[in-house]
Order: structure tokens, then sequence, then C-alpha cells
């Protein structure tokens, strides 16, 4: 059964489609999307790495997060809302905008609801996911990926089923990064095919 502040880190993810809604409708241009992106990127950075050395800052940083954090986080590590500005700041880097937005889309919705429905449902283990979480990724993928018809349906297809493939495999880099890049990445490959 998942915890509560699990569901707290889950559900507040679902915020970070603020980004990938931003670049469509806000900051339309690329230029200014990265700059906003690196400028929240240090600023994470400089606050994961400042409340394990100020000691007030920890006190309160613990206060308020403790309950949704994660050990890894708790022990000074980057915590996953830094990987998702630093992941959203490679992705729109790299990509051309529909599918940066479209890949960030994967990683704030498909991603949340694997680890939603995996915890609450999930009875077919592979490594440490369930079947059941990435089979309701990828549909909420898919049924993303059908607002984006100006992208060929191969394309978005490919990288829904990529982007839930990223979250599967446990490879040692954050998904919060994996998945966006990943899913840009075959995206990109797929587009360039014309297919």
């Amino acid at each position: 059964m998942i915890s509560k502040g699990e569901i707290s880190r889950k559900l507040i993810h679902v915020t970070n489609v603020i980004i990938p809604v931003g670049y469509l409708f806000i900051f339309p241009f690329k230029f200014h999307m990265l700059i906003i992106l690196f400028c929240l990127s240090v600023l994470f950075i400089l606050v994961d790495f400042s409340r394990t050395r100020i000691s007030w800052l920890n006190t309160f940083f613990k206060k308020t997060f403790n309950f949704m954090l994660r050990t890894h986080e708790l022990d000074g590590q980057l915590t996953g809302a830094t990987w998702v500005v630093i992941g959203s700041f490679l992705t729109v880097a790299f990509f051309q905008k529909e599918i940066a937005i479209l890949a960030l889309l994967f990683m704030g919705l498909g991603d949340t609801t694997a680890g939603i429905i995996g915890s609450q449902f999930g009875r077919i283990r592979i490594w440490n996911k369930t079947v059941e979480g990435t089979l309701a990724g990828l549909v909420v993928c898919l049924i993303v990926a059908a607002f984006f018809p100006e992208i060929s349906f191969w394309v978005r297809t490919g990288g829904a089923v990529s982007a839930m493939i990223a979250e599967l495999v446990p490879f040692p880099v954050d998904d919060n990064v994996r998945i966006p890049i990943f899913s840009g990445t075959i995206m990109m490959f797929l587009s360039s095919l014309d297919v």
C-alpha cells in the first residue's frame, strides 16, 4: 500500500505539467524557457546543497517536506523536484518544441500514473516496478499524445511507449531526467525517418 507521503509526492509530481504548459502557452520561445529553467535549476541545486550545510534551512526543509522525501533525499542528495527542473531544462534544450512538450507531459502524467496505480494495484513485478503501473502510465501517455496531431501518430506512439520503457527499466539516472530525454530522443529519431 502506498504511503500518504508517497501519494502527496505523486500528486505534487502532477504539477510538473506547469513546465510544458507554460512552454506551450506562456513562454513560447525556446530561449526564454531555457533562461527560466536554467535559473530554476541553479536555485534548486543551491537549496539542495545548502539545506545539508545550514542547520536552520535543514530544520525548515525537514519540517516542511520530510513526510514526502525519500531516504536518499533526506541524506543530502538532489530531490526529485530538482531533477524535474534539470530534466526539463535538458529536454527543452535538446528537442524541438512540440517533442519537448510531449516528452515532459509523459514524465509529469505518465510517470505519476504508473507510480500511483502500480503502488495501489500492482501485482506483477518487473525490477522494482509493476506491469499494471507501467500499462496504466502507457494508457495516459497515449491519451496525452492524441492531443498532438501535428506530430505523426507513429512518432507520438513511439514516444509514449519509450517513456514507459524508461520508467520501467532501472537505469541509474533519475526518472525525471531519463523519461523525457529517452522519449524525446526516440521521437526525434522517428521524426527523422518521416514515420
